[in-house]
């Protein structure tokens, strides 16, 4: 499912002007949206971006800037680059400092956001087999923040708490969470894993009002029709169960996945989707044109429509 994503992402970029669907049937569909998320997001190309000392010699007081330091990423206003210090210092509203030799990438956002600090998202093995490490920083900076999953939200939050490992390994945790898990099981109570302890949501990272950075956006499956039309900065959606796969004709993005639950007794998605190949689509050879050789039990179709 990870390969899935990227080649989807990967095709996109080579084919523009035409909606790629791709609908895979499986046998349950637990991880198979967020698994296919991550495969998109680290597929994605990083932004390069300048020294954090050029744009802020540039940026104007007041001006909302993203910072990403060694274990922070802030929002927070510009007040003054103050360059009479050793090393110098970056002021932000919010009476924080921070010494440029641990602001590791910075970019200035348009529009208005709250200030909010959060810790820095940790790529875990994810990172490691898609060599992210040596550009995390600038993702986290500007994010490329195209993709849009569509499901039940209580079961994708659940799932994006999970850890993955290689066979044989354990979960790469970062410090941060072995100091809380020890606190929480000290007090006897359950501990909720959040970004920047490794999980998937790292890697996910999906927007939310106290996020400082973010690659995707959820909808609730059960009321995602008052979202509609989805935002036009989206290049691709994850359609998670049947109920997400019914708007599949209101989505506009260039890549749409569709995920059919065969433990669910429903047939009219697959209806839907295979009207839509029969009257509007041209067939897509997975293995010839993806590139992807789908794993035993997931029966899969993709096609081009007209955007």
């Amino acid at each position: 499912m990870l390969t899935l994503g990227s080649r989807a992402a990967r095709y996109a970029d080579a084919h523009a002007g035409r909606q790629l669907i791709v609908a895979i049937s499986v046998p349950r569909r637990d991880f198979a949206a967020v698994l296919i998320g991550c495969g998109w997001v680290t597929a994605r190309p990083a932004q390069p971006l300048r020294p954090p000392m050029e744009i802020l010699r540039e940026t104007v007081p007041g001006a909302l800037v993203r910072v990403v330091t060694e274990h922070k990423v802030i929002v927070d206003r510009f007040v003054a680059l103050n360059e009479s210090t050793t090393p110098p210092r970056l002021c932000l509203a919010n009476l924080s400092q921070w010494q440029l030799t641990h602001v590791r990438e910075l970019r200035v956002l348009n529009g208005s956001q709250e200030p909010v600090a959060t810790a820095r998202p940790h790529a875990g093995v994810l990172g490691r087999m898609a060599h992210l490490q040596e550009t995390w920083g600038s993702r986290l900076a500007a994010p490329a923040a195209d993709l849009a999953i569509v499901g039940t939200l209580t079961w994708l939050r659940e799932e994006l708490s999970a850890f993955l490992c290689a066979e044989g390994e354990y979960p790469d945790r970062p410090q941060k969470l072995t100091d809380d898990l020890a606190k929480a099981s000290a007090r006897r109570k359950p501990y909720k894993v959040d970004v920047g302890h490794g999980s998937l949501a790292d890697v996910i990272l999906p927007k939310g009002t106290k996020a400082s950075t973010w690659f995707t956006r959820l909808y609730p499956s059960s009321r995602v029709e008052d979202q509609l039309p989805l935002p036009k900065d989206l290049t691709a959606v994850v359609l998670d169960g049947n109920s997400a796969i019914k708007h599949l004709g209101e989505i506009e993005a260039s890549v749409v996945i569709c995920i059919l639950d065969r433990s669910v007794a429903d047939e009219t998605a697959a209806e839907l989707i295979v009207q839509l190949r029969n009257t509007r689509g041209e067939p897509v050879a997975i293995r010839e044109d993806l590139g992807w050789s789908q794993p035993v039990g997931v029966e899969v179709l993709a096609f081009t429509v007209a955007l």
